[in-house]
């Protein structure tokens, strides 16, 4: 099975005309990085989504699994297709301002994991890896799971190179 890495159509090509053209003859989506980071694009933004997700849970406005739904259904849906930017301009720069600050302000500006996922790991619970983490994950779950997400992925990847 494919690891979620493996299945994703882009990667971070950096500068290199060479490596950009040799990603996009791999069926890649390369992006251009300008600046040496910390980390990748892609991820740096997930670990935003996930520091808020957290911080929402934590402060006890949803339940995991609620927050889970309003990405997969909302969000997750919009993204695959916009991107942040596009969402922005679609849905108008001025509504997007206004929104941003008043609600800048009290997202969360945690510099470390929460307490939640802190207590997770230090009780050894890794998520699906050992069957315990915000989930409980049986063998059929796991498998359900992968299998899912390998599928979606596999479709999106498919799509790419339809519309190119």
């Amino acid at each position: 099975m494919r690891k979620p890495a493996e299945s994703l159509a882009i990667i971070g090509a950096g500068t290199m005309g060479h490596s950009i053209a040799l990603s996009a003859a791999m069926d890649k989506k390369p992006i251009l990085v300008k600046k040496d980071i910390l980390g990748s694009v892609g991820n740096r933004l997930q670990y935003a989504l996930f520091r808020e997700a957290q911080y929402i849970y934590e402060q006890g406005a949803a339940l995991i699994e609620d927050i889970d739904k309003a990405v997969r259904y909302s969000i997750g849906r919009r993204l695959p297709v916009t991107g942040p930017f596009m969402t922005a301009d679609m849905g108008g720069l001025d509504v997007f301002d206004a929104i941003s600050s008043y609600l800048f302000p009290d997202l969360g500006t945690q510099q470390e994991s929460l307490s939640t996922m802190r207590s997770l790991v230090d009780a050894g619970s890794y998520g699906q890896k050992n069957g315990q983490g915000f989930y409980e994950w049986s063998p059929e779950q796991s498998q359900r799971m992968d299998k899912a997400r390998e599928r979606k992925l596999i479709e999106w990847l498919k799509k790419d190179r339809q519309t190119d």
